[in-house]
């Protein structure tokens, strides 16, 4: 069962270039304004001053502060909708590496958070803050197009909102089809065309007995789509949760998408109809468990 890439490796990766001061602003040239998004310029100009010493802190530091604004943005996405005691299902190993290991990702998201919990009617504000975000982690784009795909299959005020339920359902869990196959079949081949220099990547796929539980979870928020379907957080999990499951099929490397949009899976859980609760909160507890002890068991041996 693969669910995880090896303890905090991205950060170690991190520490290593900072040291060795092995940065990609001194070779790569920036000749277009849209290499300044995939070549992810703000992370590695931040690579650079904790290289240089340009900041009063040292990286260790650095790296604290993106873990625990991660962290506490996460929080307030799941306290929102349930209050602290569903808190606990943050403690998960998927959440745990990406606030201490996948800093950069971390720390994009992390501003998504914020600009969703609190700047989401000034306009201005979240687009320059969204966009800023894509130039640490170009993966905010797509979470910023299904971002606005989920405002505009709004039952109440979105502009799709005269579609019928059934084909804007149809909608969001297509998007999840598609971005599971882009992430897996086809990765390669559009990075390639858009001269990504990540064109070439490890297989990162996680088997399908791991990926098994999320399969389940879609299949009980489908049981009473409706219902689901009200929320943009239900919505958002919708699209998460079908690309998942695509991923099963493919081989795509869908479990950093799973973490970064796990808050809202779990607030759209907390917020469902008793039915639906009374299955998935027991069975997202059981799992937790048999997923730490798996992370464990990778330290171990």
């Amino acid at each position: 069962m693969s669910g995880t890439r090896g303890i905090l490796q991205d950060r170690e990766v991190y520490i290593q270039k900072i040291i060795y001061k092995d940065n990609l602003l001194d070779y790569f040239y920036f000749d277009s304004y849209l290499d300044y998004f995939t070549s992810e310029y703000s992370w590695w100009f931040l690579m650079k001053l904790l290289e240089d010493d340009l900041l009063p802190v040292t990286y260790d530091t650095v790296f604290q502060i993106i873990s625990t604004v991660f962290l506490a943005t996460a929080a307030l996405i799941v306290y929102r909708r349930g209050g602290l005691l569903p808190l606990i299902f943050l403690a998960n190993p998927l959440i745990f590496e990406l606030a201490y290991s996948q800093l950069r990702s971390g720390l994009a998201i992390s501003i998504l958070y914020l600009v969703y919990l609190f700047l989401r009617r000034s306009t201005y504000i979240a687009v320059a803050l969204c966009l800023f975000a894509a130039t640490i982690h170009t993966t905010m784009i797509i979470f910023l197009a299904i971002y606005v795909l989920c405002l505009m299959t709004d039952s109440e005020g979105g502009r799709l909102s005269r579609w019928p339920l059934g084909l804007r359902l149809a909608l969001i869990l297509g998007a999840g089809v598609v971005m599971g196959l882009v992430i897996g079949p086809l990765r390669e081949v559009l990075l390639t065309l858009i001269g990504d220099r990540r064109a070439e990547y490890l297989d990162l796929s996680s088997s399908p007995l791991y990926l098994s539980f999320w399969v389940g979870l879609l299949g009980l928020f489908l049981i009473d789509y409706r219902d689901t379907f009200r929320s943009i957080e239900g919505r958002f999990s919708l699209f998460i949760l079908s690309l998942v499951t695509v991923n099963v099929f493919t081989g795509g490397y869908s479990l950093r998408f799973l973490a970064l949009g796990y808050p809202f899976v779990i607030s759209t859980v907390l917020i469902a109809k008793p039915s639906v609760k009374m299955f998935a909160i027991p069975a997202m507890s059981i799992y937790t468990i048999a997923q730490w002890i798996y992370y464990f068991s990778t330290i171990s041996g």
